[in-house]
């Protein structure tokens, strides 16, 4: 409602009407006629009230903070970011190296038939790749048929000759079929392809003991496990061979150099009693043979459950062995 409406509706509240009326007298005698005063203020509140609850009269408060628009307007400014979605991955730089470790875990956690299927699959997309054609041998190798496990190890020898990896494995192939003598040849180009790699010396020198060249196995012992342990692993391996008297000579001369070693201790004693009473020595507990001919170096007082060393003839654990170059270097004994 404008002013002016406003003042309209007060001034025709003024009119006469046939209420009573007050009357009284002008200065020039007129008697006029006018509405009580009461009358006035109640139609001017009435009209008051029926605009505002009709919504036709609206307040606006004067103070800026108090107004709707200030009500509903947020004084905080809300921060706005886009979060970086990362790409997808792309395709591996090399699939074949990504089945090849697939291949390996499945082989390690005993899925074999999985594991052939990645090894496979690594060939097709990288014919040459000798992990993939080693583990392939070793699965057939660990199914029993020899033939293409031998046919495997010799491809990969083939494909990389001067790696110490695949004459390694193919001279511990030979030696799980005591085939010592073609052992000791792959694994001397093993070893002087990769010269400190500590298993494949110690594999060497059982190798040798095996065929009889204890004294071309000492020092590959002693430089990887020590002097007593060297001598006492020559005294296991001459023993199963049947070999007493070499053997006691050998556990004997592993307690002579440390005394300490509880298990020379052990099967020197029972190697003499075997040879002093073969049918007392029967009936008596030999002392526990280790899972392999492997003492670990360092092992002052050795026990054989203790060993973490793989059986003999088995393949190392991958992370301890890795693809050598074809870089065709050589060491020296």
């Amino acid at each position: 409602m404008s002013r002016n409406d406003f003042l309209l509706i007060a001034k025709q509240a003024n009119v006469r009407s046939n209420v009573p009326m007050f009357a009284g007298r002008m200065d020039s005698g007129e008697t006029t006629v006018t509405r009580p005063a009461w009358k006035l203020t109640t139609l001017v509140a009435g009209c008051c009230l029926t605009f505002t609850t009709c919504g036709c009269i609206t307040i606006t408060p004067t103070s800026p903070a108090l107004s709707w628009k200030s009500l509903t307007k947020s004084k905080i400014h809300q921060a706005s970011y886009e979060e970086k979605v990362p790409d997808a991955p792309g395709e591996p730089k090399n699939p074949a190296r990504l089945k090849v470790a697939y291949g390996r875990l499945m082989e390690e956690t005993g899925q074999l038939a999985e594991a052939r299927k990645s090894y496979q699959s690594a060939l097709e997309l990288q014919p040459k790749d000798i992990e993939a054609i080693l583990g392939l041998a070793r699965l057939d190798q660990a199914a029993g048929n020899l033939e293409q496990a031998e046919a495997g190890f010799r491809k990969a020898v083939k494909v990389a000759p001067d790696s110490s990896l695949t004459q390694y494995s193919l001279g511990q192939f030979y030696g799980s079929q005591e085939r010592w003598d073609e052992a000791v040849e792959a694994l001397t180009k093993a070893m002087l392809a990769e010269p400190d790699e500590t298993q494949t010396r110690y594999a060497l020198a059982v190798a040798l003991v095996h065929t009889g060249n204890v004294e071309a196995a000492l020092p590959h012992f002693i430089r990887t496990i020590g002097d007593a342990e060297a001598h006492y692993n020559v005294g296991l391996i001459l023993h199963q061979k049947g070999q007493l008297e070499d053997s006691e000579r050998h556990f004997a001369l592993a307690v002579s150099k440390k005394p300490e070693l509880v298990a020379a201790q052990k099967w020197l004693a029972h190697v003499r009693q075997e040879r002093q009473s073969p049918a007392m020595a029967a009936e008596t507990v030999a002392p526990s043979r280790p899972d392999s001919d492997i003492l670990p170096a360092g092992h002052s007082s050795y026990s054989p459950e203790e060993s973490q060393i793989p059986p003999k003839g088995a393949p190392l654990p991958y992370s301890l062995r890795q693809a050598a170059p074809n870089s065709g270097t050589t060491g020296t004994l």
